[in-house]
């Protein structure tokens, strides 16, 4: 408010009614929502037809443990399984550990081809921390029928204070057929 005139006070500052400041602001703000909302659906739309035509498939390892993954022409995404992993301590009282490791590469797989990549990632042979895990994967067709071989390695190491640290290494590879779900 202007203090010039207190008997007749002025608001100052503020356009005039109806001078048609307050449709272009409302107008702009729309604008600019319609185009963010088209920019996200567009991106939304490139990542869900990357996935569309993806068939879910399924099936057995050697050692019984089920297999997932999605094929997209000759592209294998989102393979995930359990290998059974051998870990032999290098240093120390070189004993061992077996059991059955996460297996999920970051990377994906072409049919007919070997693919390798690495990721960190939780190993439940190191207690749950974080290895970084050397993933191979062999992939075949035949007909609608999927099979290869998986292959991985990793290494932890555990410090001991009166023997000094225990250094670990992990190997697993088994044998897979998958069919269309």
């Amino acid at each position: 408010m202007n203090s010039r005139n207190l008997n007749h006070p002025e608001m100052i500052n503020r356009p005039a009614a109806g001078s048609g400041s307050e449709t272009r602001l409302a107008d702009g703000g729309f604008r600019v929502a319609l185009a963010l909302f088209t920019c996200l659906f567009l991106v939304w739309f490139m990542f869900a037809a990357d996935f569309a035509g993806a068939a879910p498939y399924k099936g057995k390892t050697k050692g019984g443990s089920s297999i997932t993954f999605a094929l997209n022409g000759s592209k294998v995404t989102g393979i995930r399984t359990v290998v059974p992993t051998l870990c032999l301590e290098t240093t120390g009282g070189y004993s061992s550990r077996a059991g059955g490791e996460l297996y999920q590469p970051v990377a994906a797989g072409r049919i007919g081809r070997t693919m390798k990549s690495k990721a960190l990632q939780p190993a439940a042979m190191n207690v749950g921390a974080r290895a970084t895990k050397n993933y191979e994967v062999t992939l075949k067709q035949r007909g609608r029928v999927v099979s290869g071989k998986l292959k991985l390695n990793f290494s932890f190491l555990i410090p001991d204070l009166w023997t000094g640290a225990k250094i670990s290494i992990c190997s697993g590879s088994t044998t897979f057929t998958a069919r269309p779900v």
